[in-house]
Protein backbone atom coordinates (compact mmCIF):
# COMPACT_ATOMS: atom_id res chain seq x y z
CA UNK A 1 0.00 0.00 0.00
CA UNK A 2 2.95 2.29 0.62
CA UNK A 3 4.04 1.92 -3.01
CA UNK A 4 0.56 2.76 -4.28
CA UNK A 5 0.46 5.91 -2.16
CA UNK A 6 3.85 7.01 -3.43
CA UNK A 7 2.88 6.40 -7.04
CA UNK A 8 -0.37 8.32 -6.64
CA UNK A 9 1.42 11.27 -5.02
CA UNK A 10 4.23 11.54 -7.56
CA UNK A 11 1.94 11.04 -10.57
CA UNK A 12 -0.38 13.72 -9.17
CA UNK A 13 2.55 16.07 -8.62
CA UNK A 14 3.76 15.58 -12.19
CA UNK A 15 0.20 16.08 -13.45
CA UNK A 16 -0.04 19.36 -11.57
CA UNK A 17 3.31 20.40 -13.01
CA UNK A 18 2.04 19.71 -16.53
CA UNK A 19 -1.19 21.61 -15.83
CA UNK A 20 0.87 24.54 -14.50
CA UNK A 21 2.90 24.62 -17.70
CA UNK A 22 -0.26 24.45 -19.84
CA UNK A 23 -1.75 27.29 -17.79
CA UNK A 24 1.40 29.34 -18.30
CA UNK A 25 1.27 28.80 -22.07
CA UNK A 26 -2.28 30.18 -22.08
CA UNK A 27 -1.88 33.07 -19.62
CA UNK A 28 1.80 33.97 -20.13
CA UNK A 29 1.84 35.01 -16.44
CA UNK A 30 5.34 34.21 -15.17
CA UNK A 31 4.51 35.17 -11.58
CA UNK A 32 1.78 32.54 -11.32
CA UNK A 33 4.06 29.91 -12.86
CA UNK A 34 6.83 30.63 -10.35
CA UNK A 35 4.37 30.49 -7.44
CA UNK A 36 2.94 27.17 -8.67
CA UNK A 37 6.40 25.69 -9.18
CA UNK A 38 7.53 26.78 -5.70
CA UNK A 39 4.40 25.31 -4.09
CA UNK A 40 4.83 22.04 -6.00
CA UNK A 41 8.52 21.87 -5.09
CA UNK A 42 7.76 22.49 -1.40
CA UNK A 43 5.07 19.80 -1.46
CA UNK A 44 7.43 17.33 -3.14
CA UNK A 45 10.29 18.01 -0.73
CA UNK A 46 7.98 17.90 2.32
CA UNK A 47 6.48 14.61 1.17
CA UNK A 48 9.89 13.10 0.50
CA UNK A 49 11.38 14.25 3.81
CA UNK A 50 8.41 13.22 5.91
CA UNK A 51 7.38 9.94 4.31
CA UNK A 52 10.11 8.58 2.06
CA UNK A 53 13.53 9.46 3.44
CA UNK A 54 13.20 7.65 6.77
CA UNK A 55 13.09 3.95 7.51
CA UNK A 56 9.90 2.24 6.51
CA UNK A 57 8.05 -0.44 8.41
CA UNK A 58 6.81 -3.38 6.39
CA UNK A 59 4.71 -6.29 7.63
CA UNK A 60 6.14 -9.79 7.69
CA UNK A 61 4.55 -12.53 5.67
CA UNK A 62 2.51 -12.37 2.53
CA UNK A 63 -0.09 -9.64 2.48
CA UNK A 64 -3.05 -9.95 0.12
CA UNK A 65 -3.30 -7.31 -2.55
CA UNK A 66 -6.35 -5.77 -0.93
CA UNK A 67 -5.76 -2.26 -2.22
CA UNK A 68 -5.44 -3.47 -5.81
CA UNK A 69 -8.56 -5.58 -5.39
CA UNK A 70 -10.53 -2.64 -3.98
CA UNK A 71 -9.40 -0.28 -6.75
CA UNK A 72 -10.24 -2.73 -9.52
CA UNK A 73 -13.58 -3.54 -7.91
CA UNK A 74 -14.42 0.17 -7.65
CA UNK A 75 -13.38 0.77 -11.26
CA UNK A 76 -15.69 -2.06 -12.34
CA UNK A 77 -18.56 -0.36 -10.50
CA UNK A 78 -17.75 2.99 -12.16
CA UNK A 79 -17.53 1.44 -15.62
CA UNK A 80 -20.90 -0.23 -15.01
CA UNK A 81 -22.44 3.10 -13.96
CA UNK A 82 -21.09 4.89 -17.02
CA UNK A 83 -22.12 2.05 -19.35
CA UNK A 84 -25.67 2.27 -17.98
CA UNK A 85 -25.87 5.88 -19.16
CA UNK A 86 -24.47 5.02 -22.59
CA UNK A 87 -26.80 2.03 -22.88
CA UNK A 88 -29.82 4.19 -22.13
CA UNK A 89 -28.64 6.78 -24.63
CA UNK A 90 -27.92 4.32 -27.42
CA UNK A 91 -31.12 2.36 -26.85
CA UNK A 92 -33.13 5.19 -28.36
CA UNK A 93 -33.37 5.60 -32.13
CA UNK A 94 -30.81 8.04 -33.48
CA UNK A 95 -33.41 10.65 -34.46
CA UNK A 96 -34.95 10.59 -30.93
CA UNK A 97 -31.63 10.44 -29.11
CA UNK A 98 -30.78 13.48 -26.96
CA UNK A 99 -27.28 14.92 -27.31
CA UNK A 100 -24.56 13.58 -25.04
CA UNK A 101 -24.61 15.41 -21.70
CA UNK A 102 -21.39 15.23 -19.66
CA UNK A 103 -23.23 16.22 -16.47
CA UNK A 104 -25.77 13.41 -16.78
CA UNK A 105 -22.94 11.05 -17.70
CA UNK A 106 -20.83 11.87 -14.63
CA UNK A 107 -23.58 12.56 -12.05
CA UNK A 108 -24.18 8.88 -11.16
CA UNK A 109 -20.56 8.61 -10.04
CA UNK A 110 -21.63 10.48 -6.92
CA UNK A 111 -23.99 7.58 -6.16
CA UNK A 112 -21.17 5.06 -6.53
CA UNK A 113 -20.33 4.81 -2.80
CA UNK A 114 -23.93 3.78 -2.11
CA UNK A 115 -23.48 0.91 -4.53
CA UNK A 116 -19.84 0.15 -3.78
CA UNK A 117 -19.74 -0.02 0.02
CA UNK A 118 -22.26 -2.89 0.38
CA UNK A 119 -20.53 -4.72 -2.46
CA UNK A 120 -17.14 -4.33 -0.79
CA UNK A 121 -18.65 -5.54 2.48
CA UNK A 122 -19.93 -8.64 0.75
CA UNK A 123 -16.53 -9.44 -0.72
CA UNK A 124 -14.21 -8.16 2.01
CA UNK A 125 -13.20 -11.66 3.05
CA UNK A 126 -13.08 -13.06 -0.48
CA UNK A 127 -9.24 -13.33 -0.35
CA UNK A 128 -8.86 -12.88 -4.09
CA UNK A 129 -5.28 -13.02 -5.29
CA UNK A 130 -5.04 -10.95 -8.45
CA UNK A 131 -1.97 -12.86 -9.59
CA UNK A 132 -3.85 -16.17 -9.50
CA UNK A 133 -7.30 -15.39 -10.87
CA UNK A 134 -9.68 -18.21 -11.69
CA UNK A 135 -12.98 -17.86 -13.52
CA UNK A 136 -15.11 -18.00 -10.33
CA UNK A 137 -12.90 -15.35 -8.70
CA UNK A 138 -13.05 -13.25 -11.87
CA UNK A 139 -16.85 -13.27 -11.63
CA UNK A 140 -16.57 -10.95 -8.62
CA UNK A 141 -15.57 -8.17 -11.01
CA UNK A 142 -18.55 -8.88 -13.27
CA UNK A 143 -20.81 -8.64 -10.21
CA UNK A 144 -19.23 -5.25 -9.46
CA UNK A 145 -19.91 -4.13 -13.04
CA UNK A 146 -23.48 -5.42 -12.76
CA UNK A 147 -24.05 -3.50 -9.52
CA UNK A 148 -22.77 -0.37 -11.23
CA UNK A 149 -24.90 -0.97 -14.32
CA UNK A 150 -28.03 -1.43 -12.24
CA UNK A 151 -27.14 1.33 -9.79
CA UNK A 152 -30.61 2.89 -9.89
CA UNK A 153 -32.21 -0.39 -8.88
CA UNK A 154 -29.64 -0.90 -6.12
CA UNK A 155 -30.36 2.59 -4.74
CA UNK A 156 -34.12 2.05 -4.96
CA UNK A 157 -33.84 -1.28 -3.11
CA UNK A 158 -31.75 0.45 -0.45
CA UNK A 159 -34.40 3.15 -0.06
CA UNK A 160 -37.16 0.55 0.28
CA UNK A 161 -35.22 -1.25 3.01
CA UNK A 162 -34.72 2.00 4.89
CA UNK A 163 -38.43 2.90 4.51
CA UNK A 164 -39.46 -0.41 6.09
Amino acid sequence: MELAGNVVFWVSLVGLLVLSMVGFRKSKNLTHLVIYLVVLAVCGVAYYLSLQSGPSISPKGGQPQQLSFIIILYLCVLVGILCHYLYGLLLKPKENRPPFDVGLFLAPIFASPIVFVPLLGAFQNADIDLANLTIPKFMVFFVAFQNGFFWKEVVENHRKKIAK
